[in-house]
């Protein structure tokens, strides 16, 4: 009886564990890819209608966003939002470390979080001096019906970080891509 008990009690925290646990999948290979057609979803939230206020609003986010990508997965649009985090070590205590952030997958009507994880920044998006996501996205001249900011990107060009934008023409599915300082 008290073996069973045992088993029973590492099979239940062993399903506890996994059920916390939520997959984020690996970004397609190319920004677009794998889209059914179109590069708009039906109904959405554009970036310039939340970057700004996210941070503060949802779970999604640990802080200052670094990226965000436009994702159709399993037959759903998400957004993939990648944002600096606050490390802590076993005790609760923040641990200064640059490089820690997090990746989240959220459903693009809702903005709901379906998957999050821990990630490493890269140096570009470690460096987030100059332009914010909200600002650099108003830069990029997103606005209904047309051009969709379908990625955002921290990149090193030249030694210094700077957004890259994709955007969409949501008439002609053309892509176009920009870098904002």
């Amino acid at each position: 009886m008290k073996r069973r008990l045992c088993v029973g009690s590492v099979v239940l925290a062993a399903t506890l564990i996994v059920a916390g646990c939520s997959t984020v999948p690996d970004p397609p290979a190319a920004v677009g890819e794998d889209f059914p057609g179109t590069c708009m979803p039906a109904e959405f939230s554009w970036p310039t209608d939340f970057l700004d206020a996210l941070p503060g609003e949802s779970p999604a986010v640990g802080g200052t966003i670094v990226g965000l990508r436009l994702e159709y997965v399993d037959s759903a649009w998400v957004w993939r939002l990648r944002s600096v985090d606050t490390k802590q070590d076993g005790f609760g205590e923040r641990v200064d470390d640059p490089s820690y952030g997090k990746e989240s997958i959220v459903d693009v009507r809702t903005m709901r979080v379906l998957a999050s994880h821990e990630t490493e920044l890269t140096e570009a998006e470690q460096r987030m001096l100059g332009t914010s996501a909200f600002a650099a996205a108003q830069l990029s001249g997103e606005q209904w019906p047309s051009p969709l900011i379908i990625e955002m990107a921290r990149v090193m060009e030249d030694g210094t970080p700077t957004w890259r934008i994709t955007t969409c023409d949501t008439a002609t599915n053309e892509h176009s891509v920009m870098t904002v300082d």
